[in-house]
């Protein structure tokens, strides 16, 4: 789906229509280093129709994550850049383990709200080749017929969306709602397409430190 390339094309147009001093280096102290915790189910639902429609088909399959997040030495415009990575677990129906790293473009504090939204781009790898990512020939009542076995890797793209807001008596903690999504990228990863992947619907807080 093309949202997987979003963030890197939102990037090269900033890079390409961009005058120069929009292009700034800031000064990063420590406590702008920042710890995330969040948990998440499962949903067969792909994730265009997660965000655009809030449409969700969930599985008896859970994450917990811990993970770290700090701010790149540059912004452009009104976009901020920073990097995560993270540990994830799986509860339920999968029981493998998980670690993805991935930049991550944020629009930070919109109309001086404190609402930011940001999208995550990077590299999925799982302790095995997750069984719910797998799907055989045969019709499937959530998502019709499946002409084409697919069959999934551990290693493939990460991708996250994240709507988040700050506290409102503090400054340095967020709660976000976050899509966290695999993908195989229209099968370079997992042929045939349509590809492999999952999507977690996930809740969670990040707070500096």
């Amino acid at each position: 789906m093309n949202s997987k390339i979003l963030p890197v094309f939102i990037l090269l147009l900033c890079v390409m229509f961009s005058p120069t001093e929009n292009l700034r280096s800031v000064t990063i102290p420590k406590e702008n280093w920042s710890v995330v915790l969040y948990g998440g189910i499962f949903t067969t639902t792909d994730l265009i129709p997660i965000v655009f429609r809030q449409k969700t088909d969930y599985k008896e399959s859970f994450i917990g994550t811990v993970g770290v997040t700090r701010p790149l030495d540059y912004r452009i415009r009104w976009f901020d850049f920073l990097w995560e990575a993270n540990v994830t677990k799986h509860f339920g129906e999968m029981k493998h383990w998980e670690t993805n790293a991935f930049y991550i473009v944020k629009i930070n504090r919109i109309f001086d709200s404190p609402v930011s939204l940001s999208l995550g781009e990077g590299m999925s790898l799982a302790s095995e080749n997750p069984r719910l990512e797998n799907k055989a020939k045969g019709y499937y009542l959530e998502s019709g017929l499946q002409k084409d076995a697919i069959e999934s890797r551990a290693l493939l793209n990460y991708m996250m969306v994240e709507v988040s807001t700050y506290l409102p008596f503090e400054r340095k903690t967020e709660i976000f709602l976050r899509v966290h999504h695999r993908s195989g990228i229209f099968g370079l990863y997992c042929p045939p397409d349509p590809n492999c992947g999952s999507n977690f619907i996930s809740y969670g807080l990040r707070t500096a430190f």
